[in-house]
């Protein structure tokens, strides 16, 4: 059989690997050198440089305490920050109501998500509580009118229209026509 099989020991050198990379590069971002994320991650010094070099075989609670050291999520040290090849999401099936998608994350430093907000019926509005200080979200309409933002200045989006708005206080989505669809980024700053 010529085909090359996949192993659970590929995989885990695979994951190793990134893990290694991101490590070591998002230590550097932070300016932080193997000793004092030692000492902050009460990881040592012989296993950090193993991780680094993909040599190691992290378990979660490793990988975990390695992140709240660096003060990032835990997924920013399992997924490459670039991938390697283009990765295409496909559109989806229009809602029945109103739907919200995780399209993207992205991280190192502070966090950003993607998301796309898809409302089907005008007048239906979506609540949401504040963020933690610091979050501000980004909405461009495609499709529909939208009123959008801080509860206390909303402000009203036709298509193609963009805002910018802090997230740290209450605030809402409400479709002024039926068929809504925007994209919605969110950044907020990695935990302190």
């Amino acid at each position: 059989m010529g085909g090359q099989h996949t192993t659970t020991t590929d995989t885990a050198r695979g994951v190793g690997a990134t893990v290694g990379a991101q490590v070591r590069r998002l230590r550097a971002f932070r300016d932080l050198s193997l000793a004092e994320l030692s000492r902050l991650s009460g990881v040592s010094r012989a296993t950090l440089s193993g991780i680094e070099s993909g040599r190691g075989n992290p378990t979660i609670e490793t990988i975990s305490a390695i992140a709240v050291a660096l003060r990032l999520p835990l997924g920013d040290l399992l997924v490459d920050v670039v991938p390697q090849t283009p990765v295409l999401q496909r559109g989806t099936a229009a809602p029945e109501k109103s739907k919200q998608e995780l399209l993207e994350r992205i991280g190192a430093g502070g966090l950003s998500e993607i998301w796309r907000v898809r409302i089907a019926e005008a007048g239906r509005r979506i609540d949401s509580p504040a963020h933690a200080k610091g979050t501000v979200e980004r909405i461009v309409v495609l499709r529909g009118a939208l009123r959008v933002g801080p509860v206390e200045a909303p402000v009203e989006l036709a298509e193609g229209d963009f805002v910018t708005f802090s997230a740290d206080v209450e605030h809402f989505y409400e479709a002024l026509r039926p068929g809504v669809d925007a994209v919605l980024v969110m950044t907020y700053p990695a935990a302190s």
